[in-house]
C-alpha cells in the first residue's frame, strides 16, 4: 500500500548559503521600504494636523528657534536616534486652552498599560490612600563631571530643577537658571513647566513653556541634558477624610495627605519641622497643631528672621532688669511665655550659628537661662519650627548646625505650594471673599462684588510664587479695584479719594461703638481669629506709617527705632503699599 506523498518542504531548505543570504536581504529591503512609507505618511498626517490647528487658532505655547545652538552633548548620535524612535519622548506642547496635565504619549514600559501618575483610593473600611507613581531624573550630559550620570528618584507633587541649592535637582551649569524647570504631578501625567528661564527648556528642537509627558523624555536645559523616566513603581500615603485642619483649607489630595500626618502627630509632644515656601500657611499649620494637641498653655510665635541679632537671646529666653542698656524691667521671653504650650519658631534657618548653639541647649535640657541671670528655669514646651529653605542643604553648606537640625527634624511636614494644588483655588477664593465680606460688614463698609469667571480663569493660569498669601492679596485688591491688572503685575494705585474711602478705621474706636472691654463692637461680630487678624492688621499699618513719619521716611532709622530687622519692616511696607521717601 502506497503512503501519502511527502509534504512539500519549505523552500528555504533547498536554498544554499548564498540563496538564504539573498532572501534575507530582500526581506530587509521590503521591511525598510514599508517603514519608510509609514514614517512619511505619519509625518504628512502630523503636518496636516499642525496646519489645521494653526488655521483654527489654537497656537501651542512653544517657540521654535531658527537655528538652535547645538550645545555640548545636547543632540548626540544616541540621543538623536532615541528622539527619532520616540517622536520627542512622547511629549507634546499644551495650548492655552488645554488641561494643565493632559495625557500624552504612552505608558512607560512595564507599567501594565496606561495608568494615572497620582490617584486617590477611597477605602470602604480603613483609611483612604493616595497612590503616586515614581519619577526618575537622570543627568545624561552636563558640563560638570560631578553631575554626569547622577540619578534621582522622586515620589512627590513637584520636582524642581535648577542651579540653586534649594531645588530638588541641582545642576552645576552656568547656563541653567536658579529655578529653571518644574516637573509636576497631574491626574493623567507629568507636566513640565519652565519657570521663565533665561536660556529656555527644550524638548527636541522645541522651546517649551508647558508640556505634558507620560513616556521617557529627553529635556535640554542650558548645556545639560536630562532624561525623565516615569516609573511603574508607586508609593501610597494615607490621606485625611477632612478638607480642613485648624484654619487651613484644602480638598486636594496633596493637602489631605499633609492633614493626615498633622492629625497623627498633633496629640504627641514630638518636635515638628514645617518646610514650605513663603506664604503657604506654615504658621496656620503650627497653630492647628497646638489647637489639636490639648496643651493648656499658650501658642507663642517667634519670627527668627524679623528680630535683630543682638536681641534674639532676650526675645527667646528673656532678660533680667539691667542686663543690658535699655533693659529697664524684667522680661520672661518666648519660652517661658509658652510654658505648657507650644512655641513656633518661624524662619528658624535665619538664626546665626552662635544662637543655634544656645537654642540647641535649651531644647535638649528643657530649661532656659535669661540674659543677666545666673539660674536656669525648667520649661514644658512643644517645639514647632518652620523654614522656607532646605535645612538639610543648609547643613551641607555649613550654615546650619547638624545637631540642631536632627533635634528639630523629628517629624518633617512639607506644606505644598499653591501651584501644586490648583484644584483648591476655587475653595480658597470663596473662603477669602466670605471672610472679606464679614470684615467689611463689621467695619460698616458695603460688600464688594464677587469675582466673575473671567477673573477666576486668570487666577487658574497663574503660578502664585507668593502662594496663598499672594492669592489673598490679589482677591482683596480685585474685590475693591477690579481685575484691571493680571496676577503678578504691579497693583493699580487707587485715587486719593478711593484710598480715603477704603482706609481702615482708626485704632482708637469711637466711644459709641466700643465695648466695655475696649474692643470695637463690630469686631465682636467676627470669629476670634478674624477679629484678631483685623485688629493686628490695623495696628501694624498705623504703626508702620507712624514710625516712618517719625523717622522722616528713613527705613533704616525707622527699623532701629522700632527694634525690628530692616527687612521685616520693608516686608510690612510692601504688604500695606506704604512707600518710603528715603532708605
Amino acid at each position: 500500500m502506497l503512503g501519502a506523498p511527502p509534504a512539500a518542504q519549505p523552500a528555504r531548505l533547498h536554498l544554499g548559503r548564498r540563496g538564504r543570504a539573498a532572501a534575507r536581504a530582500r526581506r530587509g529591503r521590503r521591511r525598510e521600504g514599508g517603514l519608510a512609507r509609514r514614517r512619511k505618511a505619519g509625518a504628512q498626517e502630523r503636518g496636516a494636523h499642525g496646519r489645521r490647528r494653526a488655521t483654527e487658532g489654537h497656537a501651542a505655547r512653544v517657540h521654535v528657534p531658527r537655528a538652535p545652538e547645538r550645545t555640548r552633548g545636547a543632540r548626540g548620535p544616541e540621543e538623536g536616534r532615541d528622539q527619532g524612535r520616540r517622536g520627542g519622548g512622547g511629549a507634546r506642547a499644551m495650548s492655552d486652552g488645554e488641561s494643565r496635565t493632559r495625557l500624552l504619549g504612552s505608558a512607560p514600559s512595564g507599567s501594565g498599560g496606561r495608568r494615572p501618575v497620582t490617584e486617590v483610593i477611597d477605602a470602604t473600611s480603613g483609611p483612604s490612600v493616595r497612590r503616586i507613581r515614581k519619577l526618575r531624573v537622570v543627568v545624561v550630559d552636563a558640563p560638570d563631571g560631578r553631575d554626569q550620570g547622577a540619578a534621582h528618584v522622586f515620589a512627590q507633587d513637584e520636582v524642581r530643577v535648577g542651579s540653586s541649592l534649594d531645588v530638588d535637582v541641582t545642576l552645576r551649569d552656568p547656563a541653567v537658571s536658579r529655578e529653571h524647570l518644574a516637573v509636576r504631578l497631574g491626574p493623567h501625567g507629568f507636566s513640565l513647566t519652565d519657570f521663565g528661564s533665561t536660556n529656555g527648556t527644550f524638548v527636541g528642537d522645541l522651546r517649551i513653556e508647558r508640556v505634558a509627558i507620560t513616556d521617557d523624555t529627553l529635556v535640554r536645559l542650558g548645556n545639560s541634558v536630562l532624561r525623565l523616566e516615569p516609573l511603574a513603581e508607586t508609593v501610597e500615603q494615607e490621606i485625611s477624610p477632612r478638607a480642613r485642619f485648624g484654619r487651613m483649607l484644602g480638598a486636594s489630595p496633596a493637602m489631605r495627605e499633609m492633614f493626615a500626618l498633622l492629625e497623627r502627630v498633633a496629640a504627641s509632644d514630638l518636635t515638628v519641622l514645617l518646610e514650605g515656601e513663603t506664604g503657604t500657611g506654615k504658621e496656620l499649620a503650627a497653630e492647628g497643631l497646638h489647637e489639636a494637641s490639648g496643651r493648656a498653655g499658650a501658642f507663642v510665635a517667634v519670627n527668627c528672621g524679623a528680630i535683630p541679632r543682638e536681641l534674639l537671646e532676650s526675645e527667646l529666653f528673656g532678660h533680667e532688669k539691667g542686663a543690658f542698656t535699655g533693659a529697664v524691667r524684667e522680661r520672661p521671653g518666648a519660652f517661658l511665655a509658652a510654658d505648657r504650650g507650644t512655641i513656633f519658631l518661624d524662619e528658624v534657618g535665619e538664626l546665626p550659628l552662635d544662637m543655634q548653639a544656645k537654642l540647641l541647649r535649651a531644647l535638649e535640657r528643657r530649661e532656659v537661662k535669661a540674659v543677666g541671670s545666673d539660674r536656669s528655669r525648667s520649661v514644658d514646651v512643644r517645639i514647632v519650627a518652620a523654614t522656607n529653605r532646605s535645612l538639610a542643604r543648609e547643613v551641607q553648606a555649613g550654615r546650619f548646625r547638624q545637631d540642631l537640625y536632627y533635634r528639630l527634624a523629628v517629624v518633617i511636614v512639607r506644606v505644598p505650594p499653591l501651584r501644586t494644588r490648583i484644584e483648591d483655588l476655587r475653595l480658597l477664593v470663596d473662603h477669602i471673599q466670605d471672610e472679606l465680606a464679614r470684615r467689611r460688614a463689621a467695619s460698616g463698609l458695603p460688600p464688594c462684588a464677587r469675582l466673575d469667571e473671567t477673573a477666576i480663569a486668570m487666577l487658574y493660569r497663574y503660578d502664585f510664587p507668593g502662594n496663598v498669601r499672594e492669592l489673598r492679596n490679589i482677591v482683596e485688591r480685585w474685590a475693591v479695584l477690579g481685575a484691571f491688572a493680571a496676577p503678578g503685575e504691579p497693583a493699580v494705585s487707587p485715587r486719593a479719594e478711593e484710598r480715603k474711602a477704603e482706609a481702615p478705621p482708626n485704632l482708637e474706636a469711637p466711644k459709641e461703638t466700643a465695648h466695655a472691654s475696649g474692643v470695637e463692637a463690630n469686631l465682636l461680630k467676627l470669629p476670634y481669629h478674624e477679629a484678631k487678624d483685623a485688629w493686628v492688621e490695623r495696628f501694624e499699618r498705623a504703626y508702620v506709617e507712624a514710625i516712618l513719619a517719625q523717622s522722616g521716611g528713613n527705613v533704616s532709622r525707622a527699623a532701629r527705632e522700632a527694634g525690628v530687622d530692616r527687612r521685616h519692616l520693608q516686608r510690612l511696607m510692601a504688604r500695606f503699599g506704604i512707600r518710603a521717601t528715603s532708605e
